[in-house]
């Protein structure tokens, strides 16, 4: 009987852990310590790469701030401490010592510049190292800073249309606005040449262009013998940059480039038959391009000769500058130099754009001033297609240009002839202006065997110094009325100097600019803009054109010479560069 309570007492025992061991295998309660255990950690592990991380970067700024206080203070030209202890000095004062830090300096042979570059790696120990096994977070800082007093290219757009010979109303003075730029430009130069070139200096550290412009920029005749300029005419030296693309700052000495041709915007060109009373390219001495100068004489006695006339095209004066900053026009400064019309010193401008590897006396400080008191007006030039080859105009009075006229006997014996008759299979195909009917060949010549029918050429047509306009007014759109009187005779003359003309319109002017200065600054060219009491619309042209709000003036004439000098100013100091 005991043996069977024992033996059921046992297999109760075993039963009863059976029934403990089932009921501990399905319970859940505690699983989630376990879990948050593992995510505790894994929190751990993250904050503290998080937190180490952080104080990465706050060292890493610290150790980048001071490096750059460091090399700036290296390249001072002023400090005659070793650059390169300079900067171990800047780094041991803030703590920095431990770093190895081995300045790299460069120096010019005249003391004209000196480029300091420094570079450090940092590996700060972690506080969680031993959660990741990472024991330091590495940090790599580099600083470089330039000063230089030489290599400075300015190019001096300045505006010397009819408007700059007025007063300037905004002013007390009684000086014109033209003899105010004169004053305060020949100032600038003193300035620039005191702040660059002094002379202690060794030459070729500055180089000046100034190019006056007013409807037009008159390139003049030592320009024109290194550009290639186009042989169709040569009553001037001007191009037609306007066809020419504006995001491009380079014009070319190898292609040819089309001369401006007679024709200006001003309306009353349509009854005015000579291109001399109102030309689209002024021939002046004064309004010439003087490129590359750095003989400070010269450059004032320039400014000193400044006139005013004609109207205004910024584009095409700025178009002009920039292209004597980009190193396409490096030819012209060679070329200028063999004929002894700049210094050698100089002949190798303008510099290429520079790179981080540049040395720096391989580089420059481009800079171009544009100066206006008005806003774009417009242009007028011939396309290239009306300059050459037969014109469609014929005489029997002469073959020479003097047979284009509205009077005697040339006037009774001109006739143009018509394509679109000719095609139609007419025989009266040419419009007689005298008596504006058509006529045939054979009614013009017959049986006069001493009558010569003269083709006349483009050449001679522009030969008597004919504006477009007025050819187009007085001869072309009466002919083509009569061809088709569906539209009026103005339209077809409108219509005729469009298919005819390079016309540089105002707001075509103005989006030309906008190019050519976005492309400026792309290259690293800085632009100051003067807005001499001009109306609105170019004051917000100019400022957009400009370097930065900083680097566009608004100035009346009683200031101007107080804006050149904080511009030579800011000249100055762009040369110290991080």
């Amino acid at each position: 009987m005991m043996k069977m309570r024992m033996s059921e007492v046992f297999a109760k025992e075993v039963a009863g852990r059976k029934s403990r061991l089932r009921r501990f295998y399905r319970e859940e309660d505690g699983s989630l310590i376990v879990m948050s255990l593992f995510l505790l950690v894994a929190m751990m592990i993250f904050t503290g790469i998080a937190i180490d991380l952080e104080r990465g970067e706050e060292r890493r700024t610290v150790i980048q701030a001071t490096l750059d206080r460091a090399t700036l203070a290296a390249a001072d030209l002023d400090q005659s401490m070793p650059p390169a202890e300079v900067v171990k000095d800047y780094m041991k004062k803030a703590g920095l010592s431990y770093l190895d830090v081995v300045p790299v300096v460069e120096e010019g042979e005249h003391g004209e510049y000196r480029r300091v570059t420094a570079q450090v790696t940092d590996h700060m120990p972690t506080m969680f190292g031993a959660l990741t096994h990472i024991d330091s977070v590495p940090s790599n800082s580099k600083s470089q800073a330039v000063e230089s007093i030489g290599n400075v290219e300015v190019s001096m757009v300045l505006d010397v249309s009819g408007s700059m010979g007025q007063r300037d109303n905004n002013s007390s003075s009684n000086k014109s606005k033209i003899q105010s730029l004169r004053s305060a430009a020949d100032s600038f130069v003193d300035d620039l040449f005191e702040k660059v070139q002094p002379p202690s200096a060794p030459e070729g550290r500055l180089s000046i262009s100034i190019v006056p412009y007013n409807q037009q920029v008159s390139i003049g005749d030592d320009l024109a013998k290194i550009y290639k300029l186009s042989d169709d005419h040569t009553q001037n030296t001007c191009v037609d940059v306007e066809t020419l693309d504006f995001n491009d700052l380079a014009i070319s000495t190898t292609d040819t480039l089309p001369r401006t041709m007679f024709g200006s915007g001003r309306s009353s060109n349509e009854t005015t038959s000579s291109y001399s009373s109102s030309q689209n390219c002024w021939k002046r001495s004064y309004s010439s391009v003087m490129a590359f100068q750095n003989d400070k004489t010269e450059l004032k006695n320039k400014i000193n000769s400044l006139g005013a006339s004609g109207n205004t095209s910024i584009d095409i004066g700025a178009k002009w500058g920039l292209a004597l900053l980009d190193p396409s026009a490096q030819p012209v400064a060679e070329q200028l130099a063999k004929d002894d019309l700049i210094d050698s010193s100089v002949d190798n401008r303008p510099f290429d754009y520079p790179t981080p590897d540049t040395p720096v006396k391989d580089t420059s400080l481009k800079v171009m001033i544009l100066m206006t008191d008005g806003e774009n007006t417009s242009t007028y030039s011939t396309k290239m297609a009306y300059r050459t080859g037969y014109s469609d105009f014929f005489s029997t009075y002469s073959g020479s240009s003097n047979a284009i006229s509205l009077y005697g006997d040339a006037w009774e014996k001109l006739y143009w002839r018509s394509k679109q008759r000719e095609d139609e299979g007419r025989s009266n195909i040419y419009y007689r202006f005298k008596t504006k009917k058509w006529v045939s060949e054979n009614d013009i010549v017959g049986s006069k065997n001493n009558t010569t029918l003269h083709h006349l050429t483009w050449q001679t047509v522009w030969g008597g110094k004919r504006n477009l306009k007025w050819i187009a007014r007085k001869f072309l759109a009466p002919a083509n009325y009569k061809l088709n009187s569906s539209r009026s005779e103005y339209s077809w003359y409108s219509k005729l100097v469009d298919e005819m003309a390079v016309k540089d319109t105002s707001s075509l002017q103005d989006a030309n600019l906008a190019k050519a200065c976005t492309a400026a600054k792309a290259k690293g060219i800085k632009i100051f803009t003067i807005a001499l009491s001009a109306p609105t619309r170019s004051k917000n042209l100019l400022a957009s054109c400009s370097s930065g709000p900083t680097y566009a003036y608004v100035a009346g004439t009683s200031d101007l010479t107080d804006t050149f000098a904080s511009i030579s100013s800011a000249i100055s100091s762009l040369r110290l560069t991080n």
